[in-house]
């Protein structure tokens, strides 16, 4: 899959019930412009996981709504230079992150002051974290015999990048390209991850992004009508033996896809 694809060559053509390999430069080029059309209808420059940097102005009050989500961490809250530290409890004095929704689309999030708030100014609050669609510390244990091979669960959308496997001291484990050694794993590229003999029965947590499956459904369904379009490019209707007339509706985008799609526009870009 190319950055930012929704969903994979396989997946279309699956779809599509196409065998051969004759449209494939095609299809491909559709999967693009349709994850772009997708992403720029629901105003998110991004969905996969990513750190970013967010520069506000103050607004006088206690809460400050981030542009990206779901978040996944903040690493640092920052007002006119001076780092505010996270609220360990309620009680504390520090910043807390809105939790957030359990599955996607989710809810876009807040960064919020205990017992003060935001002073105004101008550009004076920064904002670190890590925002997109990812599942974070999911527990899995490698098998014991060979091969020492497990696939990623992911529960909510197809697994599209790897944010990193850790044991479950929290040492990082290390991405090779082949013949894992300890502390060592393989990817496949679809979810799967090999594991070197010696973590073999290792209690292992996995970190990856993943394309929620409403958009993958919504990007299938867009670049299968623009595949089939191209059958009746400009035609509006066709008679049919003359027996029966059949109508084409012709639209930028597909109804039952922009309505899926309302729960994933960002409505706001401060």
């Amino acid at each position: 899959m190319a950055l930012g694809d929704l969903i994979s060559l396989a997946q279309l053509k699956a779809h599509l019930g196409v065998q051969s390999n004759g449209d494939d430069v095609v299809l491909s080029a559709l999967i693009s412009q349709i994850s772009r059309a997708i992403a720029s209808y629901v105003n998110r420059p991004f969905i996969w996981p990513r750190d970013v940097v967010d520069v506000f102005d103050g607004n006088g009050r206690d809460r400050m709504q981030l542009r990206h989500w779901p978040v996944v961490s903040v690493s640092s809250v920052s007002v006119n230079g001076l780092i505010v530290p996270p609220a360990p409890t309620p009680q504390s004095v520090g910043w807390p992150l809105e939790p957030s929704d359990l599955e996607p689309p989710g809810a876009m999030q807040q960064v919020m002051l205990l017992g003060r708030a935001f002073p105004r100014g101008w550009q004076n609050v920064s904002i670190v974290y890590r925002a997109g669609y990812q599942v974070s510390d999911e527990t899995i244990a490698v098998p014991a015999a060979v091969p020492y091979f497990i696939q990623a669960t992911q529960p909510y959308g197809a697994f599209v990048c790897d944010m990193g496997v850790a044991y479950a001291d929290g040492v990082a484990l290390t991405a090779v390209a082949e013949n894992p050694a300890q502390g060592q794993y393989v990817l496949d590229g679809v979810g799967g991850y090999y594991f070197s003999a010696a973590d073999a029965s290792q209690t292992l947590v996995l970190n990856y992004g993943y394309s929620p499956s409403d958009l993958a459904l919504c990007a299938l369904d867009w670049a299968a009508d623009r595949y089939r379009y191209r059958e009746r490019i400009g035609m509006t209707s066709k008679s049919l033996g003359g027996q029966e007339t059949a109508a084409f509706h012709i639209a930028a985008m597909p109804d039952f896809v922009a309505r899926s799609l309302r729960n994933f526009i960002r409505i706001i870009a401060n």
